[in-house]
């Protein structure tokens, strides 16, 4: 009998009226915290945020709720076995909910690390999935251990094939796995960041939406979605154009005919990519001359950008303006020429 009332007695050692106030109390906190220095965060991010406080507030209430009707029947004046019985599966309920109280709580403190330390920034799902997946892992084992009794070593022992199949079943699933984690560990990019992925012959140009544990999202200059293995993309090479970093640098060839005066054509080539208002003055726009043939005179603008996603409109917008700045000028791009020469023969 006593061996029956024993993971019941060590439930309502938690189930006290001491554990729900320090939860309270935790949850408020973070709830002090999130309203007095993430103000400053998108919108998006404070419906995440208010939505958990919401849902693990309502658990609390739940769990608490459970636990005074575990202890108000207990402390009656008629107790019965049926009415025993019942109480003891809502203290079994109420000690459930308050674990997943205590799950959601960590995960909301994360998830609060993480907006402040990245403000601006996205912040990966993967690296909150994970601390959850562990701490989840953890928690559930000491219960099971701690308060229900139950022997891991030998149920992880008898369990050593089955992990080795599953392990062998998931190889690719798993690669993905620690290729994100890896990859967050790492971080060769953030959330936001334009990528350009080279694997073999194919290649993903886009920018960073979000990173799961099997794949990592992209969206490409077509608002077209991108989903890479992450896997692939640890086997890959990376270009990264990121705003942290130096800005994007693109460059244009124009090709004018021979005869041309070279400064002056320079000079239109300059005016034209400086009338383009998104291009940067530091590092500033830069002509060079690249090849010259006995037809025309190759010559390349080179040109920075902040914005990467923005390359091809800043391009065509380039184009345009040199364009126009070469017909005010009076200059004359290079036409291709197809020179056929006949040879007659004479007949006797």
């Amino acid at each position: 009998m006593g061996q029956a009332r024993l993971p019941i007695e060590r439930i309502e050692y938690f189930i006290q009226y001491e554990s729900f106030v320090v939860l309270t109390v935790v949850l408020l906190l973070g709830w002090f915290f999130y309203k007095l220095f993430l103000r400053r965060i998108t919108e998006k991010r404070h419906a995440s945020l208010r939505h958990r406080f919401v849902r693990t507030g309502s658990y609390l209430a739940v769990t608490g709720v459970l636990a005074l009707f575990h202890w108000g029947i207990l402390q009656g004046t008629w107790v019965d076995y049926f009415t025993v019985q019942i109480a003891n599966y809502a203290g079994l309920f109420s000690f459930l909910i308050m674990v997943t109280v205590v799950i959601r709580l960590a995960q909301i403190y994360v998830y609060l690390y993480l907006f402040l330390a990245n403000m601006s920034k996205g912040v990966p799902r993967l690296i909150a999935n994970l601390f959850t997946l562990i701490f989840s892992t953890f928690i559930i084992g000491w219960v099971a251990a701690d308060v229900f009794g139950f022997n891991l070593a030998t149920v992880l022992a008898t369990s050593a094939i089955f992990t080795i199949v599953l392990g062998l079943a998931l190889q690719d699933t798993l690669g993905n796995l620690f290729s994100g984690v890896a990859l967050q560990i790492e971080r060769p990019f953030q959330l936001g960041d334009w990528v350009e992925i080279h694997n073999s012959d194919e290649k993903w140009v886009g920018q960073i939406l979000e990173i799961t544990w099997r794949a990592t999202s992209l969206i490409g200059f077509s608002d077209e979605l991108i989903v890479i293995p992450n896997k692939t993309i640890a086997q890959s090479q990376l270009m990264i154009f990121s705003e942290r970093s130096k800005p994007a640098r693109f460059a244009q060839q124009f090709r004018f005919r021979f005869d041309v005066d070279l400064m002056k054509a320079k000079s239109a080539v300059l005016e034209g990519v400086k009338a383009v208002s998104e291009i940067l003055t530091d590092p500033e726009p830069r002509v060079l001359m690249l090849e010259v043939t006995e037809s025309f005179v190759s010559m390349k603008v080179f040109y920075s950008v902040a914005d990467y996603g923005r390359r091809y409109r800043v391009g065509d917008e380039v184009i345009s303006q040199v364009m126009s700045a070469i017909k005010r000028k009076n200059l004359a791009l290079a036409t291709n020429t197809l020179t056929i020469s006949r040879e007659e023969e004479d007949l006797d």
